[in-house]
């Protein structure tokens, strides 16, 4: 059990790697790990799509993936079935979620270094990059590799007893971070930014979002 505190505490968002590749063989042993995760109903829909071309990762960066997919030698492109009767609650993406927190905690395990990443293309260009069938979903990318140094601890922006609350809501507004107003216009200019032609992305567009809208991290 210290041992998996260990890990759990230890778990990092790494973003700089050498250009050491990972083993095929050791990918293999974290996606056996992803594997026992939960999924609703127990139907085990997951699908991994292991990205370690150059080329291929590039062009994720320029239809609007976020640039540090080129620092990993490796990603893994997570996909999960969509045929489920509870879209309400969305048991695909959480089944899927499952299995990307074993991939963090294994890679962990195995001393390297990972990153979930959501800033990706729209589902409908990563579908015809990999000819991805309707019925998957794209839920998000992992980077993987070995660590180009041990990055630092993020603290906690709350304590867990700041966010629990008992047998109803309550949570003070102050700890509301954004606003309604301002998720709306964000989501609005991403929308925006999925429909603009590859070239404007290419020739200057994903450069200025890059400097000025996307957040840096040190490690």
């Amino acid at each position: 059990m210290e041992n998996f505190l260990e890990i759990i505490n230890s778990r990092r968002s790494v973003r700089n790697f050498t250009l050491q590749p990972i083993e095929k063989e050791l990918i293999k042993k974290i996606l056996d790990i992803a594997i026992k995760a939960p999924s609703a109903c127990n139907i085990q829909g997951w699908h991994f799509i292991i990205v370690d071309n150059a080329t291929i990762k590039q062009k994720l960066i320029d239809l609007g993936g976020s640039i540090v997919i080129k620092n990993a030698p490796a990603g893994i492109l997570v996909l999960y079935d969509n045929r489920t009767k509870n879209t309400e609650y969305k048991d695909d993406i959480q089944s899927a979620a499952a299995a990307i927190e074993n991939i963090l905690l294994a890679a962990t395990y195995y001393g390297l270094g990972s990153c979930w990443i959501c800033h990706l293309p729209s589902k409908r260009q990563l579908r015809n990059m990999f000819s991805i069938p309707k019925h998957m979903d794209p839920v998000a990318y992992v980077l993987l590799g070995h660590k180009k140094y041990d990055p630092v601890e993020i603290p906690r922006r709350h304590k867990s007893e700041d966010i629990t609350s008992f047998n109803k809501y309550f949570r003070d507004a102050k700890n509301e971070t954004e606003t309604e107003k301002n998720i709306l216009i964000k989501k609005f200019l991403m929308k925006i930014y999925y429909l603009t032609p590859l070239f404007i992305k290419k020739c200057f567009l994903n450069k200025f979002m890059d400097k000025r809208f996307v957040k840096k991290f040190d490690n």
